[in-house]
């Protein structure tokens, strides 16, 4: 039975919903121990299969879908670039001042003052 599509982005995005979900079942029938270990693979797989054929062009997609696993391979790479073995020290303070309301004018701004320490009140733990 073949499947028409109206173009290779759409057959990339359900090759993509397809692997995931066979890798989604074989995660979820592993060990704890093996899930674990795995996360960081699951998350990226979801991440690229929820996404990925929102951002690609249709000659991406040509390309991705000539691959044997376009759900791993993209997902691997992404890794590679982002993944939780890889130091995300900007990221984390850039995350740390949108949430502080710090900017860095603001501290540039606040260099010369000394800052109080902040004491917790006796009440809190």
């Amino acid at each position: 039975m073949s499947v028409e599509y109206q173009s290779a982005i759409e057959e990339l995005a359900q090759v993509l919903a397809n692997r995931f979900a066979r890798l989604a079942r074989g995660w979820e029938a592993s060990t704890p121990g093996k899930r674990q270990e795995d996360l960081e693979n699951i998350l990226a797989a979801r991440n690229v299969a929820a996404k990925l054929q929102d951002l690609v062009t249709e000659s991406d997609a040509v390309a991705l879908l000539a691959l044997e696993d376009p759900l791993k391979a993209v997902a691997d790479q992404w890794l590679k670039l982002t993944g939780l073995d890889r130091p995300q020290d900007e990221a984390l303070i850039r995350c740390v001042r949108f949430l502080c309301g710090d900017t860095p004018q603001r501290d540039s701004q606040q260099a010369g003052t000394k800052k109080k320490p902040h004491r917790r009140s006796s009440m809190t733990r």
